[in-house]
């Protein structure tokens, strides 16, 4: 259904989007704005800002902007009516909708379908594990493994019967249709024979909420020497395990006030160091941490602690994540467990306290990677050349020089060779990754139009002056309107946004309204871009406004003039072919200035 334009309009103005955004990343005021690390790209320091004022953001890195709706579309991966919804829910407005496309329809209605589905089969598995005497023996085992009946119910653990059938019936019961059936990746097709079976039997059911505390998917676990141990649903349009982190639904708020995350494997780690008291922790689901994890926890917190197994296994994990850290910007270290201990074995052993003891012990990055790499090659002439191959890309990273110097003259007397020879491999890792371009006024992303050439190019920097005065400013707008500007523009995208402009009614938050009459996202992040560029010499805007008309004015009268003059000689040569060429020329730019190409 589509959602009516009045109803998008008192959602916006009722929305808070320093509010909204706080909940994924973390702003600090600055000025006017709020500044913190951008989640849709990787960065080190806070280009990504939001204005309470204008209520819209802009990152200065990657280009992204908008309004909240623009936000929750790309931070959440979903639609624009899903995200007037989740906005709506969030300040208390009752959304009336129209009909929508089928297409858009159909893919709403299955999202929605899932997320209801989900939330009946976690109550359906909580039942059987809590209420039925098919889940005494689940009860059992979570009871010996130390799971209290506190535990099992906020984190809604559930237990899927020694049964095919189960969750078949569970659909049939419920009429759920085969698509939506196929969809949820709760039961797989038959091969030989027709009809379905269910993919979780036997196992402990863990439920995984979203960022926005709905049931996304399960993750179940056997309770026996079965394989595979652990079982996920597979990916829907609603679960992406690379986008969701067991337990941060729960533990986000936690890891704000401590400004600390432990980050474990498996969901009985996590439930250990949870139910003890360390409520700042979440778990990986079966998979490595993506660049998505980290830009999660950046909004979580600034500091990260990789609490992962002490087997090989467990080092080799911790290792593929240390770039990720390294790249999104937020500091990690490593606590290492005693050998043959994991994060659940040693909080049930130690618990609260001695877990802390063992945190404060914790590595930094280089000297765990250092020490890993010993133990992995040896100090053998072939281990040493080994270990500096792989320490020099990790050495490269490192941005604080006076801290690099200080690990390759550690690296250098733990390998007892020169410590020039280290310094030189690692320049030249740290020359062949810094071979990066600039970044763009305003990046490209999937679906831009191609950039501005030609005489778009060269005014392009006074037509953004100009569009940026006129959103700031909104006083001068009837100037421009009298002194005919817009129609000297060569940029069509600013052109349009320039009549946009013109057009909205009065001065109050006219960035907000105006965000909801753009078209695309190129345009709504053009005019975040915009907005917040800051205007020199304030006091003195109707000067610069008279000087910026009449550049733009004398360009557009100067190539005007030129062509003109070209025509008339060609003219007088008696030059048809040129003066054709030159006519046409004229007319694409005059078609141009008026909208229609």
């Amino acid at each position: 259904m589509r959602i009516p334009e009045e109803i998008i309009s008192r959602i916006s103005a009722a929305t808070d989007i320093v509010s909204v955004i706080s909940e994924s990343v973390m702003l600090k005021k600055s000025g006017m704005n709020f500044f913190g690390l951008c989640p849709f790209h990787s960065e080190k320091t806070s280009s990504f800002s939001v204005s309470p004022h204008k209520q819209i953001f802009y990152c200065f890195g990657c280009g992204a902007g908008g309004n909240v709706f623009s936000y929750l579309m790309k931070y959440h991966g979903i639609s624009f009516p899903e995200a007037v919804k989740m906005a709506g829910n969030k300040c208390g407005i009752a959304i009336e909708t129209e009909p929508l496309s089928p297409e858009k329809e159909r893919h709403m209605m299955l999202r929605e379908g899932l997320y209801r589905l989900n939330q009946q089969a976690m109550l359906h598995y909580t039942h059987l594990l809590t209420q039925t005497p098919s889940g005494e023996h689940a009860r059992n085992y979570l009871e010996q493994r130390g799971i209290t009946r506190d535990t099992i119910k906020e984190l809604n653990l559930g237990y899927s019967p020694n049964r095919w059938d189960d969750m078949v019936l569970f659909l049939k019961q419920h009429k759920v249709t085969k698509a939506m059936a196929q969809a949820s990746g709760f039961v797989l097709s038959r091969r030989e024979t027709k009809g379905y079976y269910d993919r979780f039997r036997n196992r402990i059911m863990f439920p995984i909420f979203d960022v926005t505390r709905q049931v996304a998917g399960f993750g179940g676990r056997v309770m026996d020497d079965a394989v595979p141990k652990y079982l996920n649903s597979p990916e829907t349009p609603v679960y992406s395990k690379g986008r969701i982190l067991y337990g941060l639904h729960l533990s986000k708020i936690h890891c704000r006030q401590e400004d600390t995350v432990y980050i474990v494997e498996g969901y009985f780690d996590f439930i250990s160091l949870y139910q003890c008291g360390i409520k700042n922790c979440v778990a990986t689901l079966g998979t490595a941490l993506s660049d998505s994890h980290v830009r999660l926890l950046k909004g979580a917190a600034s500091r990260a602690f990789l609490v992962f197994d002490s087997d090989m296994a467990g080092i080799n994990a911790a290792k593929r994540s240390i770039g990720t850290f390294l790249k999104e910007g937020l500091d990690v270290r490593i606590i290492i467990l005693p050998q043959g201990q994991d994060p659940d074995s040693f909080v049930q052993q130690n618990g609260k306290s001695g877990f802390e003891a063992c945190a404060k012990k914790a590595m930094s990055v280089i000297p765990f990677l250092t020490r890993a790499a010993v133990d992995q090659f040896g100090l053998s002439v072939e281990g040493k050349i080994k270990i500096i191959q792989e320490m020099k890309e990790h050495l490269a990273r490192v941005d604080d020089p006076a801290a690099r110097s200080l690990y390759i003259h550690e690296l250098s007397q733990t390998l007892n060779i020169d410590e020039t020879a280290v310094l030189e491999k690692v320049r030249t890792a740290f020359l062949e990754s810094a071979g990066v371009s600039d970044i763009a006024y305003l990046p490209r992303q999937d679906g831009d139009t191609a950039p501005e050439t030609g005489m778009e190019k060269e005014s392009a920097r006074r037509e953004k002056q100009m569009i940026s005065m006129m959103l700031q400013f909104p006083h001068i707008r009837k100037k421009i309107e009298q002194m005919r500007v817009l129609e000297r523009f060569y940029s069509r995208e600013l052109k349009k946004i320039g009549g946009y402009v013109l057009d909205m009614e009065g001065d109050e938050n006219m960035v907000p309204r105006l965000m909801e009459v753009l078209e695309t996202d190129t345009q709504r992040r053009l005019v975040a871009s915009l907005s917040m560029e800051e205007v020199p010499h304030v006091d003195h805007v109707d000067a610069k406004v008279e000087f910026l008309i009449n550049r733009i004015v004398k360009i557009w009268n100067k190539n005007e003039n030129s062509l003109t003059t070209k025509i008339k000689i060609a003219e007088q040569d008696s030059d048809s072919s040129l003066s054709f060429d030159l006519l046409a020329r004229r007319q694409r730019e005059i078609r141009k200035l008026r909208g229609y190409e």
